[in-house]
Formats: structure tokens, C-alpha cells, sequence
């Protein structure tokens, strides 16, 4: 750790030593997040949490459960040395890292969202606020990734935050899906979703992937307006 004796931080690092020893998942790391954009907000970063931890918040199913924390942040020199000043240990690929003395990792694998997402902030028991991917944001994500890759888990993911969404999000869902080139795959796994509810089994890997390449196909010829 950094000797930096700058008052704020010893205040901050002792709200990330509290927020380390939180029980529930979530708040725990949306907590961990909105003490590490307090030191951020100056430089005009502001760290937004997605891929899995996103999906968990907005689903809260303990399947779902991760204790990475994905956000997207540009992660500068001095953005660094701060972050060293709270106690966290950086990995030697200089995008991961880890909380001394806790189970906190923390990873930014990109420092750029979609051109087009929506961040929701949350207000958390401390005060502080706390940036994440859309509901509707982290499914077209999951969507993209499901549609180039077929995997089963995000599959998953993806079922069960259909499940939660409001008639008005699905319909903003299937607008933005079209933009991002994922309305086949939305309608695919969206029937899918509804035999499930009817009572058919959740399909095998190997329907995954061809559900996947069908919907990419379809994506990929269509001519474009």
C-alpha cells in the first residue's frame, strides 16, 4: 500500500474495509464500486459494473452469483496510484485487482460502453451512489454474446432476465435489439422462454449453439434498411 496519509483516503479505505465484511453479495459490491468512483469522479472516470455481477443484481438469482467485479473504467496512471493508495494490489496485466485482505477482485476489461447504453445509479445504506449496466442494457450484451458463442451459461442468464422484465423494457428491448443486430437471437431465445414456462425442457448445449448460429445467419444476410 501506498504511504499516502491524505485524510480522505484513510476515510475511504476504512468504507472499503466496512464494505468488504457486508454479507449480501450486491450490496457489497456496488458499495466497493461507489467508494472507487469517489476517487475517480475527479479525473472523469466513472466505473459502471457489468457482465456477470450486473446480471446478478438485476435477476438476483444465486446461480448467477460472482465475485469479480466487472466495470468499465478507463484505468489511468494516476487512477492507478490511488487505487494502490486504497489497498488494492494491481495483477501484472494491469487490469485486475485485489483488495488487501479481503476477497474483493476487481477487473476493468474496457474503458468504453456502447455508444447507445443506459447506466442506472443506485443509492446504497451509506449514502454513497453506484453506476451499473441497464436491465435492459446487460441483456442485449448477453444477447451479442450468446449469438457469437452459444454458450449454455449465457444462455441462462439470459431466460431468466427475460423473466424480469416489465412490458415497457421489453418493448424498448426489441427496438434497441435491432440496432445491435440481435433481434433474431431476442426472438429465439423469447420463444424459447415461453415453452420453458409451458413446460418443455430447457434445451442441451448442442441446440444452444444451433439456436446461436441460426439467429447470426438470420442477422448477417437480412439486408439492412
Amino acid at each position: 500500500m501506498s504511504e499516502n496519509n491524505d485524510p480522505h483516503l484513510a476515510e475511504l479505505r476504512a468504507a472499503l474495509a466496512d464494505a468488504a465484511k457486508i454479507d449480501d453479495l450486491a450490496e457489497r459490491t456496488l458499495e466497493v464500486v461507489a467508494v472507487v468512483d469517489e476517487v475517480a469522479s475527479p479525473l472523469g472516470i466513472h466505473p459502471v459494473v457489468v457482465g456477470g455481477m450486473a446480471v446478478y443484481f438485476w435477476t438476483e438469482n444465486e446461480a448467477f452469483v460472482t465475485y469479480d467485479i466487472d466495470v468499465v473504467m478507463a484505468v489511468t496512471d494516476r487512477l492507478r496510484a490511488t487505487l494502490a493508495d486504497l489497498g488494492f494490489e494491481m495483477s501484472r496485466d494491469r487490469r485486475h485487482w485485489r483488495l488487501a485482505g479481503s476477497e474483493v477482485f476487481l477487473e476493468a476489461p474496457s474503458a468504453d460502453l456502447d455508444t447507445d447504453a443506459v447506466v442506472t445509479e443506485v443509492t446504497l445504506p451509506s449514502g454513497r451512489t453506484a453506476r451499473l449496466l441497464s436491465h435492459i442494457d446487460i441483456l442485449l450484451d448477453r444477447l451479442a454474446e450468446f449469438q457469437a458463442t452459444g454458450h449454455l451459461i449465457v444462455a441462462q442468464q439470459i431466460l431468466v432476465l427475460l423473466n424480469h422484465l416489465t412490458e415497457e423494457e421489453a418493448s424498448e428491448l426489441r427496438l434497441r435489439a435491432a440496432s445491435r443486430r440481435v433481434v433474431h437471437a431476442l426472438d429465439a431465445m423469447s420463444r424459447l422462454a415461453d415453452e420453458i414456462a409451458a413446460g418443455r425442457k430447457p434445451p442441451e448445449s448442442d441446440e444452444l449453439h444451433e439456436i446461436a448460429r441460426a439467429a447470426q445467419r438470420a442477422e448477417y444476410t437480412q439486408k439492412q434498411p
